[in-house]
């Protein structure tokens, strides 16, 4: 690193000095490009950051997080960009945002192994791209988003899955030391291939909303995609019985996917482009392990249509995998006797065969029409799913004169993935669409979207729910995951446990450099 001596109150200095690590072309000064990197899918009422810099290694990333320390920067790190809990989002001026989005590269696939070791900034599409063809895949699931969300993203923000298959991590901390944690670390055999040996280090830095220190490589499990696969959808009456029938499923230990839509996402999740749906057909035709059962599944997709779900209330979607296609059919008509139980009555399966063969996506970060969406979650214990519906649903009846006077819709989505159930309800309505949404959207294709007026009022009125829905989560005992700055730990832990995660906040990172506000240290 070039030394420059720089005024901390100078930004141009400030940048030139980032230049001399990263690169001019990989520094951004300019006052809008920075707006937008300082934003998430909520658009807070927050600083700006002063700089953006777009680090290429470790090497960089140590490099800046000296900078930073010397001249009192708060440092911000940033992956896909699609938080909506202020996870990156500037808690104050000073603030330096890390794009790491130049560290995608993938550096072994290790089949004989079953690992897969890459950098933060890669994809879930990436992953899915680059593990499909060899048959394999990552044992933790990535989220919806992940055609933009990145593997080092869901490691800090812990989503819900099989965390414990991060078998290592590389982590720059806040005075620019590089650690490597798991079996990487031992220096006579750095083979990531194992996570634990002594005190789990690994899970140390995971779910830290990168205020511990910056992730710059990870090593994931990997195992052989199963060659039995079946699918099925079931509509139910109520949100309630749907609840029942996924902890059911979940009991049975057979379902590899499970997730339940409301009336809202019914009748929408089937409305896409005739592009987008073309692009759909070509992936279910092309990825469901023989090309018959590709074409017949497409088929299937066409046959039930746009309309498929209209009529249908609560819907609950299934994926069963096998060790071959008997064990996994047999599997499958456990689950239906399970959901026939509650009610559950046969609809045709095209969203999961879909989903199955294109996981990812981005267009339902706003509602069809282009309305403004933010969701808020909790993860609850299976035994308290009908507890916390009844809570809920009682929770919106009370404020529907609200809802309806802001038009603003309400939409569920739930999921089983382990021994937990997780509640999302979400909230569309009418409001300007921002210079962060475009970003991720076709521009020509959505350009309709921005000449969506500002909507204040239902904005301020969103944002009030949202907030009271997340303490009501608060207080039925919810987990939540991304925390970053919206969902309290330090009132949601005991006081001692608590101390303890600041006392190893203090410990690596003295000064509170590396996103201040998150997890609740400023």
């Amino acid at each position: 690193m070039t030394s420059l001596a720089v005024d901390p109150a100078d930004p141009t200095a400030i940048a030139a000095r980032a230049a001399s690590i990263v690169g001019a072309d990989n520094v951004v000064s300019d006052a809008d490009e920075r707006a937008v990197y300082s934003q998430d899918i909520v658009q807070w009422d927050a600083p700006i950051a002063d700089l953006v810099v777009r680090p290429a290694s470790v090497t960089d990333v140590s490099a800046l997080l000296q900078l930073a320390s010397e001249l009192g920067l708060a440092v911000a790190p940033r992956g896909g960009g699609l938080s909506y809990t202020r996870g990156y989002v500037p808690e104050k001026t000073g603030t330096m945002i890390l794009d790491l989005t130049r560290l995608n590269v993938i550096h072994e696939v290790n089949e004989e192994d079953r690992y897969i070791t890459l950098g933060p900034a890669v994809t879930w599409q990436q992953v899915m791209d680059e593990l499909r063809p060899r048959g394999m895949r990552t044992v933790l699931t990535g989220p919806i988003s992940g055609i933009y969300s990145t593997v080092g993203g869901a490691a800090s923000q812990n989503i819900p899955g099989s965390m414990d298959t991060i078998l290592g991590l590389e982590v720059v901390l806040a005075d620019g030391r590089i650690v490597h944690t798991g079996s990487s670390a031992i220096s006579r055999a750095d083979s990531p291939f194992y996570r634990y040996y002594g005190p789990d280090l690994t899970g140390l830095f995971l779910g830290d909303t990168g205020t511990y220190g910056v992730k710059t490589r990870l090593t994931l499990r990997i195992e052989r995609i199963p060659e039995g696969v079946a699918f099925g959808s079931f509509a139910f009456e109520t949100l309630s019985d749907m609840a029942a029938a996924m902890t059911d499923v979940s009991r049975l230990g057979v379902a590899g996917k499970s997730f339940g839509m409301d009336p809202l996402k019914n009748r929408t999740a089937t409305k896409v482009s005739l592009r987008e749906g073309a692009e759909t057909l070509r992936d279910v035709a092309r990825g469901s392990g023989s090309l018959v059962r590709g074409l017949k599944d497409a088929a299937r997709i066409v046959a039930a249509g746009r309309d498929a779900y209209d009529d249908v209330k609560w819907s609950l979607h299934l994926t069963v995998e096998g060790f071959d296609q008997r064990a996994a059919d047999a599997a499958m008509a456990a689950t239906r006797k399970a959901c026939a139980v509650h009610g559950g009555r046969d609809i045709e399966p095209s969203i999961p065969i879909a989903m199955r063969a294109k996981p990812f996506s981005i267009r339902g970060f706003l509602g069809l029409n282009g309305e403004s969406w933010v969701p808020v979650h909790g993860v609850f214990p299976m035994s308290k799913a009908r507890d916390v519906v009844r809570v809920v649903e009682s929770f919106f009846a009370e404020r529907q004169p609200l809802l309806d006077e802001h038009d603003i819709q309400v939409s569920y989505l739930s999921s089983i993935n382990g021994q937990f159930w997780l509640l999302e309800p979400m909230f569309y309505w009418m409001d300007a669409v921002s210079e962060f949404h475009m970003r991720y959207l076709d521009r020509k294709r959505y350009a309709k979207f921005q000449a969506i007026p500002a909507n204040p009022d239902a904005r301020a009125a969103v944002m009030r729910m949202r907030g009271e829905l997340r303490d009501l989560f608060f207080g039925l005992g919810a987990v939540s995951a991304q925390i970053g700055k919206f969902y309290n730990l330090a009132d949601a832990l005991e006081p001692e446990t608590y101390a303890v995660l600041t006392s190893i906040k203090d410990l690596l990172d003295p000064d509170r450099r590396l996103n201040p506000g998150n997890l609740g240290w400023r």
